[in-house]
């Protein structure tokens, strides 16, 4: 199962893609101080997924189109939304609309599966 996101501006994916990265750094640091087994075999899934999207979003901001359409699995939309609402204090005003606007698409996708 694919679930669509249709109409991604390239400025957006761009963000996107700069706060996955973000968000997988956070995560790999992490994972030496997780004294849980189960969040730590989770956060690696989480780190692989992230890794994956981080290509198929380069792969999209390289096509050079104005607008993307970008089909993830549940998992992957699911691993999206995280990284879309962590309370990272260092964004941008424009990061944070972004974040929050794909975060609200997310969500609308998700509650429609």
């Amino acid at each position: 199962m694919k679930i669509t996101l249709k109409k991604i501006k390239k400025i957006d994916l761009e963000i996107l893609q700069s706060e996955l990265l973000k968000f997988i750094r956070n995560k790999v640091d992490n994972i030496p101080h997780c004294r849980h087994y189960e969040k730590y075999c989770n956060d690696i899934i989480v780190i692989d997924t992230l890794q994956s999207m981080f290509y198929i979003f380069r792969a999209k901001i390289e096509s050079n189109k104005v607008d993307s359409t970008i089909s993830l699995t549940p998992t992957q939309l699911i691993i999206l939304l995280y990284c879309c609402q962590w309370d990272r204090k260092e964004r941008t005003q424009e990061q944070g609309i972004v974040m929050q606007t794909m975060s609200d698409k997310i969500h609308e996708k998700i509650v429609n599966i």
